[in-house]
């Protein structure tokens, strides 16, 4: 890092795009809802391209907000796409409504899982409830990829689940390796420095 633009340099990572990988808004990325977060790609291809922000909670419970539940469970922002529905990342392979997106991650419930979860039935589950999701019309990601707005990268459930969600962007960064590590100093609002 001999200048300044260098250390602003973003360098893409060689992973493709494809459901399961995971979308790392880059430092100086100043939009309010997408900086510093990280989105978990649950579809991609030519008819749809969605994912959920994993690191962005909201100050609301779960049993606030939907009706009929009475787990007292963080809520957290998924995207600015319909905000009102929710969804759920988990670890739970046993649900049938849920698709794997990686190994030991899933999107998705149903009432039975939602039950299990009330009941505390299983000590081994993870979840995150989410509001909305994050869409991309066709092309458009691969835009906003190719001008720096997101590295990608491959996910673990450790990251997702059992990592303090204030920390999830910051451990997504130091698990890119040493070239990116610099993006840990910059400033989250580097013009009031």
């Amino acid at each position: 890092m001999s200048t300044p633009r260098d250390f602003l340099q973003v360098k893409q990572t060689e992973f493709p795009l494809s459901p399961g990988r995971i979308l790392i808004s880059v430092p100086l990325n100043q939009d309010l809802l997408f900086s510093r977060s990280v989105v978990l790609l649950t579809d991609y291809d030519e008819e749809a391209v969605a994912g959920v922000i994993v690191n962005k909670p909201t100050p609301f419970m779960l049993d606030r907000l939907v009706d009929g539940m009475t787990l007292n469970a963080p809520l957290h922002i998924g995207g600015p796409v319909s905000p009102d529905r929710l969804f759920l990342v988990h670890n739970y392979a046993h649900c049938e409504a849920a698709s794997p997106v990686k190994p030991g991650i899933f999107f998705g419930y149903d009432e039975r899982m939602l039950k299990l979860i009330e009941q505390q039935a299983d000590p081994t589950m993870r979840y995150k409830f989410l509001l909305g999701y994050s869409g991309w019309a066709p092309g458009q990601l691969e835009d906003e990829i190719a001008h720096n707005y997101w590295v990608v990268a491959n996910p673990t459930p450790e990251l997702l689940f059992q990592t303090e969600t204030h920390q999830i962007w910051r451990k997504a960064i130091a698990n890119l390796g040493e070239e990116y590590a610099h993006w840990l100093k910059i400033p989250e609002s580097p013009h009031l420095n």
